[in-house]
């Protein structure tokens, strides 16, 4: 399966989810989406194995009868074979497809009420497994998914509707499970993880790592390996982190992990399984890390964690004769149980292993107890072998600036601790930064080389750590104070005096336009007060209470009332992810509208802007010449978190014979050029009447989208070419005030550091 194929899955399931959950929050509606996954995901698999049994009989799973003597025979051969092959067992007319088929049907006098039964199929999964070695990993696992749940519906009628159509969505999906080269399903189900995570904001980091930083992570402690015995997170979540492990090596013998949520721990079980690692393979527990750990006599070769930062832990006396605490002298402070994770994974971790746990900055240098704690690391012990800053704002619900610890018990630099500052390193994203494939691989490259970078890492003594009090802070280790260059003042006097005469021509454009409109020309340089006066000018000429003459002095024709779908045609736009795109280079740029929303003008100069390319490695051959942005074109953002952003765009004035296409989640609209000028849709897209109608069309609750069908039904009034022709022209003369204004001060800035210096 393509990469395409495969977005294009992840795409399927989640507008699925998107569309069906009604008024439900996102992640209220997770629980039943990646449910109703995974029972389908079951079903394909028990049809899979069941009929392999069956070839050499000529026949299929769903042909059996079960009423039958012989059916039964069948039944109960295949069963007994399938819990221990598969953990589990699901009847002929338990299957997804049978249910999904009765669910939909309008056959008359068959009742399509599936309520009831689906409810008896999801319990009989758990029932098949009782006795077993695969019960514990079945045990409740389909609890979080209530049918009879008032918020899926307010009658049991309304409910068996909901639910038979995200039955019947997903029963069009083929996960081709035949092919086991793949594990397209198994990415696509950490696809919906994710998108539910980026939608539930605080809540997220309880069960899911941004996955940049999982990777970051894997890589870490399955360095100079190819295998692994073992991998543990104590703070497993969903399960992502261990996975992640896994696809960084050719094999892991065994993963382990524990889960405080309940809620979380079931569906850390279902994407183990459903990543098809057999239920021997895993041992996931549900209780309390800190308070009551359920592995306490294994060692791990791997360990991975991204624990609640400064969680509540009750600190018990007794700890203090726990193997886990008691040779350290001091417990974790009762309000940040950070060491506490850092202690419970060392005695965790194997002799030949590697540990690798995200922490927020305060681990670095906070006193007392942790103090005692990092020093006995440190000094007595040598376990840290490195300690990685990282971006602030890369996980959900929080922007505060997190570190990696690396641990290791036998190292083969003992003499030093690496230090990595990958702080300034990221791409800034809509809600959260987020690490480039380069950023990370600048990390692992300098981790397991020990290189030394200027401004980026050091190997640091240990002497020189005691020296430091064992405070770990980075300022103390690297620097990366940044010193103004020799600026020459010459220039820069030059340059004002450049933007000054430029100022002076805008502003004579600026007094002919407003002397002609009969209104007062905005004196002065006051930014606030300039950007008042553009929106107030807009806002009148907008809504018709001034207007321009010909150069006779007459009237201008009237207005002319037209739709957008009549001056819009659209093209098709792309749907690469951010991690698809980089800076550096390529042939093709990309316009994400994540960037509409955060940083790109109205008016948009390719030659002004930064625009990320398309990876070269990616296929465009497929893009026609069409679908490339033409000068003129209209880039509509289609999402937004808000009324305020939701329809952003921008209009192309310059591209400068360079390639560029719109990417996810914008429509790109191209106008007919004889009906409207070069640079008037850009503004008359931002006019109260045309935002009035966007927030109007929008729907959505946590995300709100608009469609170019709904674009289409916007009502707008054009005037004459020529009067567009002279509204860009203002418009454009007073958003040049503003912007030299803006240089003016910078200029400035420059030359008063100049003097300092």
């Amino acid at each position: 399966m393509s990469d395409d194929q495969k977005k294009q899955l992840e795409q399927q399931l989640w507008n699925i989810a998107n569309t069906l959950r009604g008024k439900m929050n996102a992640d209220e509606f997770r629980d039943y989406i990646l449910g109703f996954i995974f029972y389908k995901y079951l079903s394909e698999k028990m049809n899979i194995y069941a009929n392999n049994i069956l070839k050499p009989d000529g026949i299929v799973f769903t042909s059996i009868k079960e009423n039958t003597e012989n059916g039964q025979e069948y039944i109960e051969a295949i069963k007994e074979e399938a819990v221990v092959k598969l953990g589990y067992f699901l009847k002929p007319n338990e299957l997804f497809s049978q249910i999904a088929k009765r669910g939909n049907s309008d056959v008359e006098g068959v009742s399509n009420f599936i309520l009831e039964d689906l409810q008896k199929i999801l319990t009989n999964i758990q029932l098949s497994t009782m006795g077993t070695e695969s019960e514990e990993d079945f045990d409740n696992l389909f609890e979080d998914m209530d049918l009879n749940s008032t918020k899926l519906g307010k009658s049991p009628e309304a409910r068996n509707e909901i639910i038979a159509k995200v039955l019947l969505h997903l029963d069009k999906i083929d996960f081709k499970l035949e092919n086991t080269e793949i594990d397209v399903l198994g990415d696509a189900y950490e696809y919906l993880i994710g998108q539910f995570a980026s939608g539930a904001g605080k809540k997220a980091g309880e069960f899911y790592t941004p996955q940049e930083v999982s990777k970051v992570l894997a890589k870490l402690v399955t360095t100079g390996k190819t295998k692994l015995k073992s991998v543990y997170d104590p703070t497993c979540g969903s399960g992502s982190l261990l996975l992640r492990v896994a696809k960084e090596v050719e094999s892991v013998a065994n993963f382990y992990g524990q889960e405080l949520n309940r809620t979380t721990y079931n569906l850390a079980r279902m994407n183990m399984i459903l990543h098809d690692i057999h239920y021997r393979k895993f041992d996931i527990k549900q209780e309390d890390t800190l308070e009551h750990p359920q592995h306490i006599d294994e060692r791990f070769e791997a360990i991975v964690a991204n624990p609640p930062f400064s969680a509540d832990w009750t600190a018990n006396p007794l700890f203090t004769s726990d193997d886990r605490f008691s040779q350290y002298g001091r417990l974790a402070p009762k309000s940040k149980a950070d060491y506490a994770f850092v202690q419970h994974m060392i005695h965790h971790l194997a002799e030949n292993g590697t540990m690798a746990i995200v922490l927020p900055h305060g681990v670095l240098y906070r006193g007392n107890a942790e103090l005692s704690i990092r020093q006995y690391l440190i000094e007595d012990r040598n376990y840290l072998d490195a300690v990685i800053s990282l971006p602030a704002n890369l996980f959900y619900g929080t922007a505060i600036p997190t570190c990696i610890l690396i641990f290791k018990k036998c190292r083969e630099n003992p003499d030093s601790i690496l230090f990595i500052d990958a702080s300034d390193d990221y791409d800034k994203a809509v809600k959260q930064n987020i690490l480039r494939d380069k950023d990370i691989e600048k990390i692992i490259s300098t981790f397991q080389n020990r290189t030394e970078i200027k401004k980026y890492s050091r190997n640091i003594s240990l002497k020189e750590i005691s020296e430091n009090q064992f405070n770990l802070n980075f300022p103390r280790y690297i620097d990366k104070f940044k010193r103004n260059a020799n600026i020459d003042l010459s220039y820069i006097s030059d340059f004002l005096s450049q933007i000054n005469n430029q100022s002076i021509e805008i502003e004579k454009q600026i007094d002919v336009f407003c002397n002609e409109l009969n209104i007062p020309t905005p004196i002065g340089n006051n930014m606030e007060l300039l950007s008042l006066f553009r929106e107030g000018v807009m806002q009148k000429i907008f809504n018709k209470s001034i207007c321009f003459k010909k150069q006779n002095g007459d009237k201008f024709q009237n207005w002319k009332k037209t739709y957008l779908g009549d001056i819009f045609s659209y093209h098709s736009t792309n749907s690469f992810s951010r991690e698809k795109l980089n800076y550096e280079n390529g042939n093709v740029k990309n316009i994400h509208y994540g960037d509409i929303h955060t940083k790109f003008h109205s008016h948009f100069n390719i030659e002004k802007e930064n625009v990320p390319f398309v990876n070269p490695i990616i296929n465009l051959d497929k893009i026609s010449e069409e679908k490339y942005c033409k000068v003129g074109d209209i880039i509509i953002a289609d999402a937004s978190e808000d009324y305020a952003d939701i329809g952003k765009c921008i209009e192309i004035i310059n591209i400068d014979n360079q390639k560029v296409i719109a990417g996810l989640h914008t429509i790109l609209a191209r106008p007919d050029k004889t009906q409207v000028e070069l640079g008037f849709l850009g503004f008359l897209m931002k006019s109260d009447t045309v935002k009035y109608q966007i927030m109007r069309f929008a729907q959505g609750t946590k995300v709100l989208g608009i469609s170019s069908k709904r674009i289409s039904e916007i009502e707008v009034e054009l005037p004459s070419n020529e009067e567009q022709k002279k509204i860009v022209s203002f418009l454009t003369a007073i958003d040049n005030k503003i912007n030299f204004n803006n240089s003016h001060i910078e200029a400035i800035e420059e030359y008063r550091k100049s003097l300092i210096i």
